[in-house]
């Protein structure tokens, strides 16, 4: 850990290039949906991602879309999956893997993000973050999507600091509808 956020985004320094960086075009809810799932059959524990851009862009419809694929993948059932707006943190166990997702946004002050327990989690579960710029430092090899509203639909920008995205993501990408 250690990187600031810049924007939304992590960097490991400030004139770093970002490892990864590409962008997908999802035209509706049924394709954030399918980018989603798509996401959820490459994380692995350890992973972290980051959801920004603003408020009805799509970032809880992908979470939500990756938590039920993520189940499903472990032969579990697809839960509800809530937005944490208000509870800030909603966990999922499954066989061997414990998903978190996070909604920052109503937090005053990020040395509130402290007491949620994160600190833990991230290098060791797979960890979705909502409104991310409330964090102090996140992994530097967190994968950041930042949603945009665009014609219609959302564009989603992804980057990352870290390699370890570049082959993972272009599966993903393959879910631009």
């Amino acid at each position: 850990m250690g990187s600031q956020l810049a924007g939304g985004v992590p960097a490991s320094h400030t004139d770093s290039v970002m490892a990864y960086q590409g962008s997908i075009f999802l035209p509706d809810a049924d394709a954030t949906d399918r980018f989603g799932e798509a996401l959820a059959l490459s994380l692995t524990p350890g992973d972290t991602i980051l959801l920004s851009g603003q408020i009805g862009a799509g970032k809880t419809c992908l979470a939500r879309a990756a938590i039920s694929a993520l189940h499903i993948r472990m032969g579990q059932s697809a839960p509800e999956v809530p937005s944490p707006t208000f509870t800030l943190v909603q966990s999922y166990d499954l066989p061997g893997i414990r998903v978190w997702h996070v909604d920052l946004y109503r937090l005053a002050d990020d040395s509130e993000v402290s007491e949620l327990g994160l600190e833990e989690a991230f290098g060791t579960d797979i960890v979705l973050v909502e409104w991310p710029d409330r964090l102090r430092e996140v992994p530097d090899d967190a994968l950041a999507l930042n949603f945009k509203v665009q014609n219609g639909g959302r564009k989603v920008a992804l980057r990352s600091a870290s390699d370890r995205w570049q082959n993972r993501i272009s599966m993903v990408e393959g879910a631009d509808a």
